[in-house]
């Protein structure tokens, strides 16, 4: 068993997130009704009532939901496919999707980014805004590819290199695999596929950029967890130095998030892996 499988959540979370800020500017917060989907540990949802929204409803798919916080209506059971079912119409102005757009398939009852997209037009009102982050599509097989497709277990298993840490990544969040231009197989959310998702259902594209990289750390089974939690308070520390509090050009970002990642390196072994955010608005 990796060292990952033995943690959870709430440790890891600090180590390959990247900064709140960097999701959802206060300012697209500030008086507006908030639904926070699929929230987590909620730490999103506690972020957005201090940027000053004029309510926050968070979900869960399942049970669990964190103890209640002032400011944050929760609501458990509800799935990406029954989003309308559960939430009233119409009733957002902005509805945040942090890192779950990857997921769903339509293996068993699970809907997938299509469907999605059409369940937070319906909950969302005219002009309201979607903000979804998610891991960018990277390949696993070489092009052009050999055989037929593998299977998950044969992708991962057969991965070297720098795609065998990513691997891990991988296992330990339950990617599914997708498809890729050429047809090879790979793990994370195609781009252009998204834009036609996003069109189709009524939305334009407002934004799109790359927040931070995902950076899960490699090996630390031998720390303790009082040291683990230190160790997330420095790496947003670092993070939030290098990208937090100031407008960034964006053509100088990725050299901003190149020289972070440098020094990242100094403080844990890591492997990173690109996040795309995308801000689209709902059509009048």
């Amino acid at each position: 068993m990796s060292w990952e499988d033995q943690r959870s959540w709430h440790l890891m979370r600090p180590l390959v997130y990247y900064l709140r800020e960097d999701f959802i500017p206060p300012a697209l917060a500030s008086g507006a009704d908030v639904l926070d989907f699929s929230a987590g540990l909620g730490d999103l949802s506690q972020y957005l009532v201090e940027s000053g929204a004029k309510s926050v409803t968070a979900t869960l798919p399942d049970t669990g939901a964190p103890a209640a916080a002032g400011g944050i209506r929760w609501l458990e059971g509800v799935e990406a496919s029954s989003i309308a079912q559960r939430l009233s119409g119409f009733s957002f102005d902005l509805a945040a999707a942090r890192m779950v757009f990857q997921f769903p398939t339509w293996e068993g009852d699970r809907a997938d980014p299509d469907t999605m997209v059409e369940q937070f037009g319906k909950v969302l009102r005219p002009g309201g805004r979607l903000v979804i982050a998610f891991h960018q599509f990277r390949p696993f097989e070489p092009v052009p590819a050999r055989g037929e497709p593998p299977t998950v277990d044969e992708a991962l298993d057969g991965a070297s290199g720098e795609h065998a840490v990513l691997a891990r990544v991988v296992r330990y969040l339950g990617l599914p695999p997708r498809e890729g231009p050429m047809g090879e197989t790979g793990f994370g959310l195609k781009i252009p596929m998204l834009v036609t998702t996003l069109q189709t259902h009524g939305f334009d594209i407002e934004s799109a950029d790359h927040p931070e990289p995902f950076t899960f750390p490699l090996d630390l089974g031998h720390l303790a967890e009082a040291e683990i939690i230190d160790l997330g308070l420095r790496v947003m520390d670092l993070k939030r130095r290098y990208l937090g509090g100031t407008d960034i050009d964006p053509y100088d970002r990725p050299q901003t998030v190149r020289r972070m990642l440098i020094d990242l390196s100094q403080v844990m072994d890591f492997v990173a892996w690109p996040i795309v955010r995308v801000v689209a608005r709902l059509r009048s």
